[in-house]
């Protein structure tokens, strides 16, 4: 290699780096909500998967109920990823697949992360998930397998 390729293929290594860099900078924190008082403060990540994807999974002795931001939002997109480990198309095959056997409906998606708060907020059972900045003074933030959002081991994030 001449020195103008070693320059240029040095380059695009640091270029893809710092690009890389961010778009993980850029990435959301996906807060798990709940309305502000709720017993819940914690839920695993297992728990959240099963909520999430058909279970009953319960606290404080009643059913959680799921509410999804819509499909093909950033934060649908990273909380399927981070949560349920699938792909948006992934994620529409599982359900067209529960749907074939008979089992439960997806969780309802809600228009909007003001919708997603509202209900969180009004409805006791309810758990979804927003962007950080979405919060509002009437919903709590949920910690995940013990990790408060605040943590920089946090890793439920918009892509």
């Amino acid at each position: 290699m001449n020195k103008p390729s070693i320059l240029s293929f040095i380059l695009s290594i640091i270029a893809v780096t710092l690009l890389g860099r961010t778009a993980l900078a850029d990435g959301k924190k996906l807060l798990v909500v709940v309305a502000k008082g709720s017993p819940v403060t914690n839920i695993t990540r297992s728990d959240l998967k099963r909520a999430f994807t058909g279970d009953s999974v319960s606290a404080g002795g009643k059913p959680l109920v799921p509410f999804n931001a819509s499909p093909g939002t950033p934060e649908r997109t990273g909380f399927d990823k981070a949560v349920l480990g699938m792909s948006p198309d992934e994620v529409g095959r599982f359900w067209v697949d529960r749907k074939v056997r008979g089992q439960s409906a997806a969780p309802r998606s809600l228009p909007s992360a003001a919708h997603i708060a509202k209900v969180a907020a009004k409805f006791p059972d309810a758990i979804g998930y927003l962007a950080e900045d979405r919060m509002t003074p009437d919903i709590q933030a949920v910690s995940v397998d013990g990790v408060a959002y605040t943590d920089a081991k946090y890793d439920i994030l918009t892509p």
